[in-house]
């Protein structure tokens, strides 16, 4: 029940509490008002024969106590029961996101830089309060405590989607088909609480901030604009903006990259361990936004769920930080996450090495190559004449049931042999067979007319060509053979400056090294100039150290450095086997087989989310048994579809033709919902700061209401308790 004192105030009387509160004061009133009158009545006869003065002195004393019993029990009434006054404020909507909930003892909200005065001002002004609940499971209720949601369940409204928000908006502006069914207009503003929004979330609100957009321009009429004002949860502590490789090749090192993320007042140093087995591949020591990067390779194809561990470090070890209280998060518990990696043994790279003489560096990538289990064939020159061949993974190395014959290199089947004076020259069957050309600068200006126009046709073709120049390089700017030149004029070289041939090789997500790891700086053989979008090797300074350029379907790169076998015994086997994945992939012939698309290694695909999952593949017909592939709009090789999970776990993806032979397979992990939720928040965080701050607030849009909000009741308190002073000296000074 609500009665209007006055047309700002209102008293409301809304549970049975506040109508016995009512009662007992009009019973106090009754009761105090009745022993005023029978202390004046009861006064002798012979006192009551006064002149008038005094009697109306008499009849205004009794008339004064009624009047200050009456204040008194009016003010404490008043005091104990809920008055609001009205004000005028904009009118806006909240809407409540996972994340905005109750912390600690004293249920203070998890809001930043926003007190739980202010929030519950906040909720009591808004119109409608919409709680977005997707899974239907009360997971926001949770963190809410009982008073708060009765004090607002008037408000309040579940909505599963943000979809099913804009279509209540879109159906106010239309007559409803029940007489009495509610209506739910838009606001001008929405106040979004919590962790915030997927950029998926966005993407209703935005549809309908657009339309309204476009019906205001087409109407000629001026309408609320919608606008939207985030506040933010607080901080989680845990690794957020995570990238690493979903799917590798055999070989191939994993490098998990991220940053710390901790609340503003929290300043704790962790040690992050990326374990398998409960074995520390690696890990690094990292404070509050450091990022890192941890790198290990697998030694065997499959699937693999690795963890990456974050334990607090002992107070002894960061008493330089100030020491957090109870209610901070992560406070001395470690956290845990699952990372999932799917190490496949197929489409490994066919390389072809020719070199001038036998190098240490070319020793140490055949061996790289065999434990990836790539096909290797080495041609050396090991005098003027004489040429010798090995070749290390190849069918010819089998015996007939499969296994490998016995040799004396440890990484992988190979067999060596001295070849003829023709065996050793490039035709165009050889390097079909091969994805990569390895060659040196000598055993390039070596090679005979035919060899070359073998090569560049097949590089033309989509082999991939690897050169280790050096200044021998330089002299070859006058071959004759046209070929050749059509090659080298493709790239500007020079000799390397003394002051600039010491180079720390850098290129895109190189792995982070260890404090105690150092690399000794190389020599850059030549100095090569890279035109825009050449470079794919740099070095610290600036360096251009590797550059390809594309020739037909195929590429050419020119690389400067001659000595990168020494990182696998400076640094780590996965600092150099990182290196060399990346160059085969910026140098190799290109797949052209199907083969479903990797994900990106910055996405995190969750339960009953969909997920779009797309195949290349030549042949029109292809279907697969979990989904329902439609060509993309503007590929005719590129099959996508929507796939989601139901439970966290490996979905195994195949391919299938005609004739049900299978093309191409692939696993892909699905996460659970509270998996990593510090950057789940983060990534929310973000995209919401990303809309909100494109439409930014403009007051002057808004419209204003008039609503009701709490009173000070100091000044109810001071009355009641003059009040009460003025009959107690009353009282005493009757009774004196």
């Amino acid at each position: 029940m609500i009665i209007a004192l006055t047309e700002r105030y209102q008293l409301l009387i809304n549970s049975p509490l506040h109508w016995g509160l009512v009662l007992l004061a009009l019973l106090g009133v009754m009761s105090s008002c009745g022993l005023i009158y029978r202390r004046f009545s009861a006064k002798p006869s012979g006192s009551r024969q006064k002149n008038s003065s005094a009697l109306q002195r008499e009849k205004l004393h009794f008339a004064l106590l009624i009047l200050g019993n009456g204040v008194f029990f009016i003010s404490v009434l008043l005091f104990v029961l809920p008055i609001q006054a009205k004000t005028t404020a904009a009118s806006f909507d909240v809407l409540l996101t996972p994340g905005f909930m109750h912390v600690g003892a004293a249920e203070e909200f998890n809001l930043a830089k926003v007190d739980n005065k202010q929030i519950h001002q906040a909720l009591a002004l808004a119109k409608q309060i919409w709680l977005l609940d997707e899974h239907a499971k009360g997971s926001n209720y949770l963190g809410l405590s009982q008073a708060v949601m009765t004090s607002y369940r008037d408000k309040i409204i579940v909505i599963n989607s943000l979809a099913e928000l804009t279509a209540l908006w879109a159906s106010a502006s239309h007559r409803p088909w029940h007489a009495f069914a509610p209506t739910y207009h838009a606001p001008p503003l929405l106040k979004i609480f919590g962790d915030g929004l997927t950029d998926l979330q966005w993407q209703p609100l935005l549809s309908y901030q657009q339309d309204s957009r476009q019906q205001q321009a087409n109407q000629q009429t001026r309408i609320n604009q919608l606008e939207f004002a985030v506040f933010a949860s607080k901080l989680q502590t845990g690794v957020v903006d995570l990238s690493w490789q979903r799917q590798l090749t055999l070989g191939q090192a994993l490098t998990v990259t991220g940053r710390l993320q901790q609340p503003i007042t929290d300043s704790q140093q962790f040690q992050l361990s990326l374990v398998h087995h409960n074995h520390v591949l690696d890990s690094v020591i990292i404070a509050k936004d450091e990022p890192f990067s941890l790198t290990t390779t697998s030694k065997a194809a499959g699937l693999f769920t690795y963890q990456l561990q974050l334990s607090p470090l002992p107070e002894i070890l960061t008493s330089q930080a100030p020491r957090r209280t109870p209610r901070q998060e992560g406070r001395g518990e470690s956290i845990s996450e699952e990372i999932a990696v799917s190490v496949i043994n197929d489409n490994q790279t066919r390389v072809l090495i020719k070199q001038s003489s036998p190098s240490f560096e070319t020793r140490r990538l055949k061996q790289w190559l065999a434990q990836t289990h790539s096909q290797v064939l080495v041609i050396s020159q090991i005098s003027k004449n004489k040429w010798a061949q090995q070749q290390v993974n190849s069918v010819r190395n089998k015996k007939d049931d499969g296994s490998k014959i016995s040799d004396s290199d440890d990484f992988g089947a190979s067999a060596e042999e001295s070849i003829g004076m023709q065996g050793h020259l490039l035709n165009a069957n050889l390097l079909a067979k091969h994805d990569l050309v390895i060659m040196d600068s000598r055993a390039l200006l070596a090679l005979e007319n035919h060899e070359i126009k073998a090569l560049y046709n097949a590089v033309s073709k989509g082999l991939g060509l690897l050169i280790y120049a050096d200044e021998t390089l330089l002299q070859a700017k006058n071959n004759s053979v046209d070929k050749l030149n059509k090659l080298l004029n493709l790239f500007t070289i020079s000799s390397a400056e003394p002051s600039l041939a010491k180079v720390i090789a850098l290129w895109p997500d190189k792995p982070k090294l260890a404090l105690s790891q150092v690399i000794s700086r190389q020599t850059a053989a030549i100095a090569i100039t890279a035109k825009p979008g050449q470079g794919i090797v740099g070095s610290t300074s600036g360096q251009a150290l590797v550059v390809k350029h594309p020739v037909g379907l195929g590429t050419v790169a020119i690389s400067a450095l001659n000595q990168t076998y020494q990182w696998s015994v400076q640094v780590t086997p996965a600092f150099y086997s990182h290196y060399w994945q990346y160059l085969l992939s910026q140098t190799a012939r290109s797949a052209n087989n199907t083969r479903w698309l990797s994900p990106m290694p910055t996405e995190l695909a969750q339960v009953k989310q969909y997920q779009v999952i797309c195949l290349i593949s030549p042949p029109r017909q292809v279907e697969s048994p979990v989904m329902a592939l439609t060509a993309y709009p503007l590929s005719s090789d590129k099959k996508c579809a929507r796939v989601s999970a139901e439970q966290k776990g490996w979905v195994e993806l195949q391919a299938f033709d005609d004739n049900q032979e299978l093309l191409a397979m692939q696993a892909r992990y699905f996460y659970d919902r509270t998996d990593f939720l510090p950057w789940q928040q983060a990534r929310k965080h973000q995209v919401s700061a990303k809309y909100t701050n494109s439409f930014s607030l403009a007051s002057d849009k808004l419209s204003t209401g008039k609503y009701f909000q709490a009173i000070d009741k100091r000044y109810l308190w001071l009355i009641m308790f003059i009040s009460l002073s003025l009959l107690w000296f009353e009282r005493k000074w009757q009774s004196a």
